[in-house]
C-alpha cells in the first residue's frame, strides 16, 4: 500500500471538485495507485491516480489515450462506472465507483477455494454480458484478468475494469476489423496467437481471456505453466476436474481452442448452456 502525497494544486483540484481521499491506497502498482474517496454529499468513490511521469512515452501516447477515450465511449451495467478524469501535474486522476467486494481474484483468495457453480454462472455471465457488449462497440479490452474484473452487491455482482489497453479494432473509413502486433495483456491470460508474434485478432484474443478467467473461477488456478505456455496451449495440455459440471467444462474447452476459427465468439458464448438460462 502507498501513502497519498499531493502537491498544493492536486488538493485544490481534489477540493474544488469535493473529494476527499483516503491517505492509504486500497491497491497500488508501478505508475498507479487506488484510493477511496468521499464525495461532498459522503458517496463512496475510487479514484484512480496514475502518475504520467512514470510511465513510457509509448503509454502516453498511445494507449492512455485509447482508454480515456473507451471510458467515454462505454456506458454498460457490468463496466465500473466512470464519473470523471482530469490532469493535474502530470497526474491522472480517474473518479470511478467503488468496489465494495474487491475484485474477482480477492474473492477466490477470501473463499480460499473456487467458486460454486451457481455463482460462477451468474458471475461469469456479467463478464461475458460486458464483453460482447464492449466488442459490439468496436472496442477489444486486451488485458482481461480477474484482478480486472470487480466485485459490487455483496459479492453478488461483477464488473469489468481497467481499459488501459483497450482499442478499437474497426478501420474507421472501411469499417475493416484490424489486426494488431502489439503483445499487451498479462502472461498466464494471454492467447496462443499473441505470443506467437503475428498480427492476430484482438477481439478473439479477448475470447480466450474469458476462458483463463473462467477457469481460475472454477479451479483458483491459471490453466497453463507460464513456462513453455504457446506449447502447452497448442496442445491443449490442461486439466479440467471432474467435479465441474459438464457445461463449464465445454465452454471452456471452447474458449481455450488453440485455433482462432473455431474458438467461441461472443455471441456463441451467451448462447451457451453453461450461461444461456441465467438471469441477470
Amino acid at each position: 500500500m502507498t501513502d497519498l502525497k499531493l502537491n498544493a494544486r492536486e488538493q485544490q483540484s481534489l477540493t474544488t471538485r469535493g473529494y476527499t481521499l483516503e491517505t492509504r491506497s486500497i491497491s497500488s502498482g508501478s505508475y498507479a495507485n487506488v484510493y477511496k474517496a468521499k464525495t461532498a454529499n459522503g458517496e463512496s468513490r475510487a479514484v484512480k491516480i496514475i502518475d504520467c511521469t512514470k510511465v513510457s512515452n509509448d503509454y502516453r501516447e498511445r494507449f492512455l489515450p485509447r482508454e480515456l477515450y473507451a471510458l467515454k465511449k462505454l456506458n454498460h451495467r457490468f463496466i465500473t462506472k466512470v464519473f470523471e478524469t482530469f490532469l493535474v501535474s502530470n497526474r491522472m486522476f480517474t473518479v470511478m465507483e467503488l468496489a465494495t467486494g474487491g475484485d474477482l481474484l480477492d474473492i477466490l483468495k477470501e473463499k480460499d477455494g473456487p467458486l460454486d457453480d451457481t455463482n460462477s454462472r451468474l458471475l461469469f455471465r456479467q463478464i461475458a454480458e460486458a464483453l460482447k457488449y464492449i466488442h459490439s462497440e468496436g472496442i477489444a479490452h486486451r488485458d482481461l484478468k480477474c484482478e480486472n474484473v470487480l466485485i459490487f452487491d455483496n459479492k453478488k455482482v461483477a464488473k469489468l475494469t481497467d481499459f488501459g489497453f483497450a482499442r478499437t479494432v474497426y478501420l474507421h473509413t472501411t469499417g475493416k476489423r484490424l489486426l494488431t502486433e502489439t503483445q499487451c495483456g498479462t502472461i498466464g491470460y494471454v492467447s496462443p496467437e499473441l505470443l506467437g508474434g503475428l498480427p492476430f485478432d484482438s477481439m478473439a484474443s479477448d475470447c480466450w481471456s474469458l476462458g483463463v478467467i473462467l477457469y481460475v473461477m472454477s479451479t483458483t488456478k491459471l490453466p497453463f505453466n507460464t513456462r513453455h505456455q504457446r506449447r502447452r496451449q497448442l496442445t491443449k495440455r490442461y486439466k479440467l476436474p471432474e467435479r465441474l459440471h459438464n457445461d463449464c467444462k465445454d465452454i471452456i474447452k471452447k474458449l481455450l481452442e488453440p485455433t482462432v476459427s473455431e474458438r467461441l465468439t461472443m455471441n456463441q458464448v451467451l448462447q451457451h448452456p453453461f450461461i444461456s438460462q441465467v438471469i441477470v
